[in-house]
């Protein structure tokens, strides 16, 4: 162990804290040349002495003895600060049509939805933003719009299923996500689909859907 390491690290951190040498003496109870030949890397703190001086500067032994002491604090308080405002934004989307008064469930939504663009705006609109953000918004978006559309064609494929279409089997879905790659694919199950489809009766009074309501 380098004693001056140590020290340095002491010395760092009381005048962070705005304390003179004669302050933290007196709070450790040793006297203030004692503290100053610990400082100066002229003596090592006795275990008792170090964790008073740990307990009095705020500060862990590892910190104090795993390199140059650099404040951290203000980082700390600004995470913190920031998951705070994160999961109070969680609770509210979660929870908030109980604990608010709305007097309609379409009120609640409309109230939902204008908190999610102005968190979403937000993040978008900031100045300090840069194209390397919005990317991975980006890829999910187009992921997101996609996959509503192959929700509408399994919707369509479904009713091809039950013979509610005129032209039966026209809306086969050509399209899937492939997770593994992380890509748009053809529908490798297509053909076997049609196949399978077109042995599906129509049901009757079903095959033409005029007058229909």
């Amino acid at each position: 162990m380098k004693y001056q390491l140590l020290g340095e690290n002491i010395q760092r951190v009381r005048k962070f804290r705005g304390m003179n040498q004669q302050e933290l003496a007196d709070a450790i109870g040793i006297n203030m040349q004692s503290l100053s030949k610990i400082e100066r890397g002229v003596n090592f703190p006795t275990f008792d002495t170090l964790e008073k001086i740990t307990s009095v500067l705020g500060v862990t032994p590892n910190e104090l003895l795993s390199g140059e002491w650099k404040n951290t604090s203000h980082m700390e308080q600004e995470i913190l600060k920031f998951l705070e405002c994160e999961e109070r934004l969680n609770v509210e989307l979660a929870h908030g049509q109980h604990d608010n008064d709305f007097d309609s469930e379409e009120e609640w939504k409309e109230y939902e939805l204008k908190k999610l663009r102005e968190y979403i705006m937000d993040y978008i609109g900031s100045e300090d933003r840069q194209a390397s953000d919005l990317y991975p918004i980006k890829k999910l978006i187009q992921r997101h719009k996609f996959q509503n559309m192959l929700d509408k064609y399994d919707d369509l494929y479904s009713l091809d299923l039950f013979g509610e279409t005129i032209e039966g089997h026209r809306n086969i879905n050509p399209y899937e996500w492939n997770p593994i790659e992380g890509k748009i694919i053809l529908n490798r199950h297509m053909d076997e689909d049609r196949e399978s489809l077109s042995s599906v009766p129509a049901i009757e009074g079903f095959e033409d859907l005029k007058g229909i309501e």
